[in-house]
């Protein structure tokens, strides 16, 4: 498996041969990040979007609800709420769109997710637990937003004025990850999980699956001597490329790099081409139960 699949594709609405889409699939359910040579270029009137104080407090990002055209974490000047409208509203299209052709086989199963601006910057970022560090390595888990199984694909791109690269690092396996964690992880409780729900913690009840990869996520986060001695390697994304991975599936930290667009979309088990590769699969083969 290469960390890195580089796949040729610099236009957005371009052809895309069957067999590179089932190499991309291939790459991308083996746990690969898949990277290509993909801009998106703003419009004359976004291009304010690329300065200080596009966010509102101490937000890390401006995220919008594709279901409702809602925006959050944007400061209040009304051109700059406009220019982030259309330009994340644009993103969201054309990404979903790229899925569709490029993923053929799960067209009838994405489910769009929120997209985000990030246009601060990573380095030197004081978080504000050791859980919300993402310059920690991890796998995504989303503590309100249950999933049940479903995959978490993510398509990033960077659009730094000024040519920065964003620097990641990429861990191992997750397979190699379960097998750490998992047996530490506390007993899961359905009543707890009910609890959580009814008092609108979560947004749905947690399931075992949801359990066990938000444990895993801080389990890997709050061990510090795994993160100074777990094999790691360096990615750096250029300005005007596009990366897609499965952030649920990847072990990945985020070092440096500003001005970013990403999009999350989710993805049921069953539609993959290679199931046995999912996060939830694995899980469940360690633990010979079923987890959703």
């Amino acid at each position: 498996m290469n960390l890195i699949e580089r796949i040729d594709i610099a236009d957005w609405n371009s052809p895309i041969d069957p067999e590179v889409s089932a190499r991309a699939i291939d790459a991308l359910e083996s746990g690969s990040v898949l990277c290509l040579p993909l801009r998106f270029a703003l419009e004359n009137a976004e291009a304010l979007i690329l300065r200080e104080g596009v966010l509102s407090g101490e937000r890390k990002n401006v995220s919008y609800d594709p279901r409702d055209k809602s925006l959050k974490g944007a400061g209040d000047d009304p051109m700059l709420r406009g220019a982030l409208l259309s330009v994340l509203a644009r993103y969201h299209r054309r990404t979903l769109d790229l899925a569709g052709r490029l993923f053929p086989r799960y067209i009838a199963a994405l489910v769009p997710g929120r997209t985000s601006f990030r246009p601060a910057e990573v380095a030197g970022r004081v978080p504000k637990s050791w859980r919300k560090d993402d310059a920690r390595l991890h796998v995504d888990a989303f503590p309100a937003t249950p999933v049940q199984g479903r995959r978490m694909l993510r398509f990033f791109t960077n659009v730094n004025p000024t040519g920065v690269r964003r620097h990641w690092q990429v861990g191992e396996p997750f397979p190699r990850i379960a097998e750490r964690f998992l047996p530490a992880i506390p007993k899961y409780s359905p009543l707890a999980a009910r609890a959580l729900a009814a008092l609108r913690v979560t947004k749905s009840v947690r399931s075992r699956y949801d359990h066990c990869m938000l444990h895993i996520h801080d389990r890997m986060k709050a061990d510090l001597d795994y993160q100074r001695t777990t094999p790691k390697e360096d990615v750096h994304f250029a300005s005007g490329e596009t990366w897609i991975v499965f952030t649920d599936q990847v072990s990945h930290a985020a070092l440096s790099g500003r001005f970013m667009f990403e999009q999350t979309i989710y993805l049921p088990v069953e539609a993959q081409r290679f199931p046995e590769r999912s996060p939830l699969r694995v899980l469940e083969s360690l633990t010979h139960s079923a987890l959703t």
